[in-house]
This record gives C-alpha cells, structure tokens and sequence, in this order.
C-alpha cells in the first residue's frame, strides 16, 4: 500500500485495486490543490477543510463520520473492493464538542494493514474508545493543538493505542505559516526511531512492519 500525505488531515491511500482519500480539503487551504481521482473519500466532519469532496474527481463514494441532519458522529461499517471502513465517534473539542462539534475517528482495513485517522480529535481518548479503535499498524494522528489535541495529548494516544507506524498530521508548515498550530518539532521531541522523509510518500507492506514503533514525518 502507498501513502501519500497531501497536507493538513489528507492522505491517500492507494492499493492496486483501491485509492482512498481521507479529509480533502478545499481553496481556502493553502496546501497544493487536489487534482486527482478516487474511489472512496473519508470524512471525519464536516468543516470546510475537511469535506471539499467535490476536489476529488472520478466516480467516488463518500464516506461521511457524521450524520448529515444532526451533525452527530456515527457508527458507520462499510465494505468497499475488499478494504474495510469503520468509524468511532469522538468530539473536535475537550468539551464534549460545546466549541466545535464532533468527529469520527476512521478505522481502515486496507490490503490487511490497519489504518486509523484520527480527524479533527481535540480530546483525550476513553478507555472504551482505545478498545473500539483496537490495533492499529498505522496510526495519522494530530499534533498542532490549537484546533486538536497538542504534541502531549497526542503522545498519550500514542502510548494508549501503540501502533507499528505514527503519521503525524495537521502541524504548521510553510504552507500554514500563519496559522495559529504548532509545527511537529514538539511531538517528535524526545521520541524513537524518527524518521524524516525528504518528500511526502512511503510504501508500506504488512509482512514487513517494524518490530518497534517508527514516527513517519512526511514534508510538502
């Protein structure tokens, strides 16, 4: 499987029979534009940055984590060309959502690798939210703050969830500069087999995931 990180929360997914987009955004993102097609399109809400789903071109299906009349998140299965979807509710905020509503944490079964990502998560996962979620071999998770969980929170998650591979996602760049998240030095600090990749795209294999977590840090 291919993983392509796009910038902010977006990353395609691409097997030989299937390419999975997760949380396109739209114009107001400043990030390289989406110009491409794909069968299926995740997304964990509904705010702007997220759901530009008319982006993505070809015959897609959208996968929606929140419930389109009463913007609540749902427990959504699907089963797609062989790859597997499913969501766990969680809220965009540590205020059960009071600031900006809820997300759907994504779980993804693809070419037998287990994919979570993570949305907009802006708490502290429960205990029955790890058990849900279950083993993850590639977790992309937010670091910023600021909108979502900061590098601590996110660390906590890490520990909790103890994938084989962590993405790091929705971290100032250049392309954000102006935005008020931080960059992902301060999730990486202190951290194990980090790895920085000169560009934004890796290969990933299920019979060869590492013995020990790595941190995959893509760059645009």
């Amino acid at each position: 499987m291919k993983l392509r990180w796009l910038g902010h929360a977006c990353f395609v997914m691409e097997t030989p029979e299937l390419k999975i987009f997760t949380d396109p955004f739209g114009e107001e993102v400043p990030y390289p534009g989406i110009n491409e097609a794909a069968d299926v399109v995740t997304v964990s809400h509904e705010h702007h940055d997220h759901n530009a789903v008319d982006k993505v071109q070809g015959d897609t299906q959208v996968l929606r984590g929140l419930d389109e009349q009463t913007k609540k998140a749902r427990r959504l299965e699907a089963e797609i060309k062989g790859a597997k979807f499913r969501t766990v509710p969680s809220y965009h905020d540590d205020q059960e959502g009071k600031l900006r509503g809820e997300n759907a944490i994504f779980v993804m079964d693809i070419d037998g690798i287990s994919v979570a990502h993570l949305g907009d998560l802006g708490e502290k996962l429960t205990d029955s939210q790890v058990e849900e979620i279950g083993k993850v071999n590639v977790l992309l998770i937010p670091v910023g703050g600021y909108y979502t969980i900061d590098a601590a929170t996110a660390k906590q998650i890490v520990e909790l969830l103890k994938p084989d591979i962590v993405v790091p996602m929705h971290f100032k760049t250049k392309y954000v500069e102006s935005w008020p998240i931080a960059p992902v030095d301060g999730f990486v600090q202190g951290m194990e087999n980090v790895t920085r990749f000169e560009g934004n795209e890796a290969t990933l294999d299920k019979e060869a995931l590492p013995d020990q977590m790595q941190v995959w840090v893509f760059s645009m």
